[in-house]
């Protein structure tokens, strides 16, 4: 890939009342307005069309400019930050166009599900899992799978979101999450395993289409699409709910993985090598940050991710710490019951402190241990679960 080269800012100059102001090209460059309308920018990117020659002189004024890279007159590109997903360099940030035609001032993205995502599967499958690498492939590739500029020019590189790399790799933690690792398939780096792709209004065309035909011919065997927002992962259901879809490299084609069963939000995942499902929020206020992508852990028998395996041992070391202080304060059913609720609903803030309030007050451990539902939530019916003595 060629070089980038870094430059200083355009000149300063003064105007007639003797004040300091930056050359501004003719054709801009970069455009954030929070009044433009979609008509506004469509307009824009006419006047580039335009006069392309104009807006390609203000490009090479930016300190990042690379002139290999196929620059596209629908995105914006400034000193530090741009709305095309695909360019990449360490000092710019992506932003993206609301469905007004303005830029965000933040991703609309998960970022919260995509760094889940990550750390779930690293704790299944190791160090090979890269957080938003460059995936370089060439004009070639580009045409192949439809993907272009505006001028027509082939995309020679995209950014998903995340990737499992090929058995056998090792990351360091820099490489994990610099989001600047760079696998490059022109030059013989072997092809992600997998790859997923969060999907928001202004790139899930592109990620249902293009990126996904290119991800087909580059041979990559998995292709994992979120969509939390809904109505994204189908054109034709507009009002479906968020969820998930897996797909699977069959004969060069990719293939919904569905898992056999009637549940349709679990996918079979060859390079996991098992199940995997997005497990939607359980609070609808926490919506964003409460996304989980789990895979089903067959030797332990259930969902695991790395949020549910924390949650998981502090309630192993809270029931520790219940039986090596209340062991012999309180009786066997009651010790069960407790168990029970915390395996079901976790155990209580400051449990140490609650533990040792009991030892004083033995009659107040409903209240202190079991402070989320009141005496009779188990009920004959529902007898607790025994723990292993």
């Amino acid at each position: 890939m060629a070089a980038v080269e870094v430059r200083e800012r355009p000149p300063i100059t003064a105007d007639i009342n003797g004040k300091e102001e930056t050359t501004v090209p003719a054709v801009p460059v970069a455009v954030n307005d929070p009044h433009m309308t979609r008509a506004q920018r469509e307009a824009l990117i006419a006047l580039r069309r335009d006069r392309v020659a104009e807006w390609q002189t203000g490009l090479e004024q930016l300190p990042h400019f690379n002139p290999a890279y196929p620059y596209d007159i629908a995105h914006e590109y400034d000193f530090d930050w741009t709305t095309d997903p695909d360019y990449s360099h360490d000092a710019v940030t992506r932003l993206e166009f609301n469905e007004d035609g303005t830029v965000s001032p933040e991703k609309p993205k998960n970022r919260f599900l995509n760094v889940a995502m990550l750390t779930t599967l690293l704790a299944a499958l190791g160090r090979r899992v890269v957080l938003e690498p460059r995936l370089h492939f060439g004009p070639e590739r580009g045409a192949a799978a439809g993907l272009y500029t505006k001028l027509r020019k082939p995309s020679i590189q995209v950014e998903p979101d995340l990737a499992v790399l090929a058995p056998g790799t090792v990351l360091s933690d820099h490489q994990i999450w610099d989001t600047s690792y760079d696998i490059d398939v022109a030059v013989g780096h072997p092809v992600p395993a997998l790859v997923g792709e969060l999907l928001s209004d202004s790139t899930a065309a592109r990620d249902l289409g293009g990126k996904r035909r290119l991800y087909e011919l580059l041979g990559i065997t998995e292709y994992v699409l979120c969509d939390v927002l809904g109505g994204l992962l189908d054109p034709q259901a507009p009002d479906a709910p968020p969820g998930m879809v897996v797909y699977r490299l069959e004969d060069g084609v990719y293939r919904e993985s569905r898992a056999a069963g009637t549940d349709p939000s679990v996918f079979r995942s060859d390079v996991l090598g098992g199940l995997v499902r997005l497990l939607p929020p359980r609070d609808p206020v926490q919506a964003r940050q409460d996304f989980r992508f789990q895979w089903w852990d067959e030797a332990q028998r259930r969902w695991r991710d790395t949020r549910t395996d924390e949650e998981r041992e502090r309630t192993q070391l809270a029931v520790a710490l219940l039986d090596a202080h209340l062991g012999s304060t309180l009786s066997p059913p009651e010790l069960d019951r407790i168990t029970a609720h915390w395996h079901r609903h976790g155990p209580p803030d400051n449990v140490k402190d609650r533990i040792l309030q009991v030892r004083q007050a033995p009659h107040a451990w409903q209240s202190l241990l079991r402070p989320d539902e009141p005496d009779n939530d188990l009920g004959p019916d529902r007898p607790p679960t025994p723990r292993a003595r």
